[in-house]
């Protein structure tokens, strides 16, 4: 999910790289006001949906009968792990607003660390979905392969919306104006900040 549409200021004792490796508008965020507000409870409800998510699986399946087994579970891994991933970025996005840029940096830092995993498990729970449908698998709950393709699918989804381009678009009004209008997908807010902390790292080691 993506909780606001402007980037915050750079962190002063990275300003002279990251100007290189973020686009202009990336420094447009103003501090605190609305979007500290935003924020402030925003990474929480991301982080809680890591929670809620298979809850919600759960609590389905139970009203319908159905019984979920192991790939239900295994395909829900990825979507948690980056629900937390953004509720992270989003809480260093808050901190370094109120004046604590290295809480961004560390929250930049475990998304890097765990960019290729999460997004080998996506690729894998989407192989698991597409497992289901498959002959003989495709004999097994009709349930369970639903929810798995469903879990699967949300994990492409965050992934995407976090590492790549934006796709939630509903909760903000700015940003659903510039969907309905056909500007298209902006790069992600984690993505933009993420590509400038890595271009920033490399010039740190290469110094």
């Amino acid at each position: 999910m993506q909780a606001a549409t402007a980037i915050d200021e750079p962190n002063p004792s990275l300003a002279r790289t990251f100007a290189c490796a973020r686009p202009r508008e990336a420094w447009l965020m103003p501090p605190g006001g609305k979007v500290a507000k935003r924020l402030s409870w925003y990474w929480q409800v991301e982080i809680a949906n890591a929670a809620l998510v298979p809850a919600g699986f759960v609590i389905i399946a139970y009203l319908n009968g159905a019984r979920l087994g192991w790939p239900t579970f295994a395909a829900l891994v990825p979507g948690c792990g980056l629900l937390i991933i953004g509720g992270l970025y989003w809480r260093g996005k808050l901190h370094a607003l109120q004046g604590d840029k290295a809480a961004l940096d560390k929250a930049l830092a475990v998304a890097d660390r765990f960019d290729r995993p999460l997004l080998l498990l996506t690729i894998a729970a989407c192989l698991l979905a597409a497992a289901g449908f498959i002959p003989p698998l495709r004999e097994s709950d009709g349930g369970e392969r639903w929810a798995v393709l469903i879990a699967a699918l949300l994990a492409l989804a965050e992934y995407v919306n976090y590492y790549h381009r934006q796709l939630q678009h509903f909760d903000n009004w700015p940003d659903f104006q510039r969907l309905i209008t056909g500007r298209g997908f902006r790069p992600a807010k984690m993505a933009v900040d993420l590509a400038a902390w890595r271009a920033a790292r490399q010039k740190r080691q290469a110094a």
